[in-house]
């Protein structure tokens, strides 16, 4: 009889060892192609962000699809999606191997593979579980001793993902197992099987405690402080595993600014008419060059930008629009310039120059007056006769500036005779001081374009629609023009949309899906 149980054990062994596996999963391979469903990240501007995991063996991507929209008057709406299909594609040879969970217990895993299963997650592993005899156990001594038995034992899994913070975890919600072959039951009765339910639940937690996925979305828009409040597991394909996530963003005057400082410094050094000009405190400096045609002659002028918060919704601007290299040029484009001709007077300009003093602009010049008989040739008509006179007459202008619908217009406050004194009288039909205070103030309109100075701001604040309410004459160094303005921003969430999508076009930021 003793006999005859030495063999049955003997034969139940042999089975152990050889039996078939059950095929508890069938996995297909992960579909890494399969698209990505568009509404999982719906909004107005979308990114999509190639991130990665830190495992033990190096790095693992993964990728971020995000999109953006307006939901408030401070608050941008967001929709994600992790796709997880890169991390799932090298879980089996990441996660298989041997594990020691203790003196007396060996676990050797072999990851089949995982798949999404409506909102969960299922994966399966084959378990080679070996109880083994320990000698001195729980002392330094401690050491391993004979294998008392050996199973293979088929475990199923189900896990949960759970928001922690901004970051993904996956936790155990069940796990089944089924020992494999007639020894099976020997398994359990040796205590086996709860030993190998025990260690896994343990060192599965520990694992899964260890790597938490942390989507990131990019920077600008990491500086909105995104808060993800929704989590839901998203099949990708057939099987694939994807993380949705929704949650929204609260958008300040300070993190406009940060942005429009990280656009800057990202675009340091390229051929860019905006540029970064430094931070000062939670100000944020910017300048901006430009030109116009003038006379068939392009002139540069530029714009120094100072933004500052002034509301948690509002950024104010202290602007400063430099004009000194029309004022350098204006002498050239205007010597030998003809401001009037007719029957009584002939006057041109053979000087012309500008300068700045504290909130005004001195226009000074030095024209040549021509006076002509005018003789009546026919009812209503007159013909020019001889000269009888010439002479130079400087005069100085002084020169105000406005902003009418976002554009400098000059004023003419003054003029008088440089020296002082009277002006000469010439036959024009009106009195020499109205007709050169009308002449001055119209060579001035040629200049600037009929008084009117219209600044581009570039792209990046067009987007932004500053509105300036105020404008005056500002001396830049000994005399240079310049035009001090101020102004503000009012923030939207659809204005940072339109913003981030210019960034997006410009290489800023990640492409759209």
């Amino acid at each position: 009889m003793r006999r005859f149980a030495v063999l049955a054990l003997s034969a139940l062994a042999v089975a152990s060892c050889n039996g078939t596996q059950e095929e508890v999963f069938a996995f297909d391979a992960v579909d890494l192609g399969a698209p990505v469903p568009p509404e999982t990240y719906a909004g107005d501007v979308q990114f999509r962000v190639s991130q990665s995991l830190e495992g033990r063996d190096g790095e693992v991507p993964f990728g971020l699809y995000l999109g953006l929209r307006p939901t408030g008057e401070t608050r941008l709406g967001l929709n994600a999606l992790a796709d997880l299909r890169g991390i799932q594609s090298v879980l089996p040879e990441r996660l298989s191997g041997p594990i020691d969970p203790s003196c007396n217990l060996g676990l050797t895993v072999d990851f089949i593979g995982s798949e999404a299963q409506g909102d969960t997650v299922r994966a399966g592993a084959s378990v080679r579980a070996s109880l083994y005899r320990c000698k001195a156990k729980g002392s330094a001594e401690e050491q391993r001793g004979w294998r008392m038995i050996s199973q293979t034992i088929d475990a199923a899994a189900q896990a949960r993902a759970e928001l922690d913070g901004n970051c993904i975890r996956l936790s155990l919600t069940g796990l089944d197992l089924k020992p494999r072959g007639l020894l099976g039951g020997l398994a359990t009765l040796f205590g086996l099987t709860e030993k190998v339910r025990a260690a896994f639940l343990e060192e599965t937690a520990r694992v899964l405690e260890a790597n938490p996925i942390c989507p990131d979305p990019p920077a600008p828009v990491s500086f909105f402080e995104p808060q993800f409040e929704a989590l839901g597991i998203e099949e990708i394909g057939g099987g694939g595993i994807g993380a949705g996530l929704k949650g929204s963003a609260d958008m300040s005057a300070e993190t406009l600014l940060d942005t429009l400082a990280w656009a800057g410094e990202k675009t340091a050094g390229r051929d860019a008419s905006l540029r970064f000009t430094g931070r000062e405190g939670k100000a944020v400096g910017l300048s901006l060059e430009d030109s116009l045609t003038l006379a068939e002659t392009e002139i540069d002028y530029g714009i120094t930008l100072q933004l500052s918060p002034a509301s948690s919704t509002r950024i104010g601007i202290d602007a400063l629009l430099d004009l000194r290299d029309i004022q350098s040029r204006l002498p050239a484009l205007l010597e030998g310039r003809l401001v009037t001709d007719n029957c009584g007077g002939r006057i041109e300009i053979e000087s012309f120059e500008t300068e700045a003093s504290d909130t005004t602009v001195l226009a000074r010049s030095a024209l040549k007056m021509e006076s002509y008989e005018c003789i009546r040739s026919g009812p209503g008509s007159w013909e020019r006769g001889a000269l009888e006179e010439t002479k130079q007459a400087n005069v100085l202008a002084h020169v105000s500036a406005e902003l009418v619908d976002q554009c400098v217009v000059f004023r003419l406050l003054d003029l008088e005779r440089d020296p002082p004194g009277a002006l000469g009288q010439i036959q024009t039909g009106s009195g020499r001081l109205a007709a050169a205070r009308a002449l001055v103030f119209e060579a001035i309109e040629l200049v600037l374009e009929e008084s009117a100075l219209c600044p581009t701001l570039g792209p990046v604040l067009a987007t932004l629609q500053p509105h300036f309410a105020y404008g005056a004459p500002q001396e830049i160094g000994e005399g240079g023009a310049g035009i001090a303005m101020q102004g503000s921003i009012d923030l939207s969430p659809a204005t940072v949309v339109k913003l981030l999508t210019l960034f997006q076009t410009e290489g800023l930021l990640p492409p759209a899906p």
